[in-house]
């Protein structure tokens, strides 16, 4: 009975002393973590899903693309959604060049290539943070294309119709016809 009863209290005990033993760091480091998270008011999970993907790859806003568009004229827009998200809506000019994840990009390498070196060239997408276009610039960049020359537009085609840029399109065109 004597031998039953101190198991039991070492059961006990371990239950007692484990959540204290687990630990996510020292107690400093645990400190300095809940006190970045309070100044910024989000915790290390919330961040990463707020975190850009592809941060090496060179961005450029819509203002700054319809700026060079209207100057000088040497802009290649490339949309790389879809050939049916493209026919319903796209910025005015811009070719398809779809961009499938599942698909090996470097089979759409002689399509890239075509596309001109000497002008600037700016992929974009219906995405929040340009998941489907910046792996486009990235593979544009492998087959040689210039750093400064190749860029994912800042809040793709969402953005750009934000500022009301020219858009062109069945799903635009019939908005124009219902007057809206």
């Amino acid at each position: 009975m004597k031998f039953q009863f101190l198991g039991i209290v070492f059961v006990m005990g371990a239950f007692v002393f484990v959540p204290s033993a687990v630990s996510f760091g020292t107690p400093a480091e645990s400190s300095q973590q809940a006190a970045s998270e309070a100044k910024t008011g989000q915790t290390a999970s919330e961040s990463s899903k707020d975190a850009i993907p592809f941060p090496q790859v060179p961005r450029i806003t819509a203002e700054d693309v319809e700026r060079q568009a209207k100057d000088k004229g040497n802009v290649v827009l490339v949309d790389t959604d879809d050939s049916e998200s493209y026919a319903a809506e796209h910025i005015k000019g811009a070719v398809n060049v779809a961009y499938d994840p599942t698909a090996d990009v470097r089979s759409q390498d002689d399509l890239l290539s075509a596309l001109p070196g000497d002008k600037l060239i700016v992929f974009y997408c219906n995405c929040a943070h340009e998941e489907d276009s910046a792996p486009m610039v990235l593979e544009m960049q492998e087959l040689g294309y210039d750093r400064d020359k190749v860029k994912a537009l800042k809040g793709g085609l969402t953005r750009w119709e934000q500022l009301g840029y020219p858009l062109v399109g069945t799903d635009v065109r019939t908005a124009q016809a219902k007057g809206n």
